[in-house]
């Protein structure tokens, strides 16, 4: 074997920007979503594993909110977070994302990072993802994090709900 070929890999490897391949890996899983299910498995897979998300919720909004999937969030917080009004559903709608950071008292239990993350299928806000509790070891939403959030934000609606929404 030449070193010098092995050692040019070795460059190539080295010049890839992870975070890069992170985004591609989520737009390809979205993108090759065979159905609805596989496309809400794709979004769990994004949000649990490349995200680092332990309680979350997706919910479809069309004439009311409805749960389509959720993960770590108990009954209790279904129903509150049917009225997403609290957390400006006007401005989610409008396809912004709306975070919320509470400190705590230094213990990292009880510091609490959310976001609400508008799914969009071309203009139209079609879901929202509800990210309510990250990973003990996440401090928050770093700017490679907020990359992947848009991602999702972008392409996860064709994924689930392709030309006509799900009902």
């Amino acid at each position: 074997m030449d070193r010098n070929s092995s050692s040019g890999t070795h460059d190539k490897l080295a010049d890839i920007d992870m975070e890069d391949l992170r985004l591609e890996a989520a737009r390809r899983r979205l993108a090759n979503a065979s159905d609805h299910d596989d496309a809400l498995e794709a979004v769990r897979e994004i949000v649990g594993n490349l995200l680092g998300c332990e309680e979350m919720g997706l919910f479809q909004v069309d004439r009311d909110v409805r749960i389509l999937w959720s993960f770590g969030i108990t009954p209790e917080q279904h129903n509150s977070l049917r009225d997403l009004a609290d957390v400006g559903l006007h401005r989610i709608m409008r396809g912004e994302c709306h975070f919320e950071f509470t400190p705590g008292d230094g213990n990292s239990s009880l510091r609490r990072t959310q976001a609400f993350v508008p799914i969009r299928r071309g203009n139209h806000t079609v879901a929202v993802l509800a990210i309510l509790k990250l990973l003990p070891q996440k401090q928050g939403f770093d700017r490679p994090d907020l990359d992947l959030l848009a991602v999702l934000s972008e392409e996860a609606g064709k994924a689930l709900f392709g030309s006509t929404l799900q009902t």
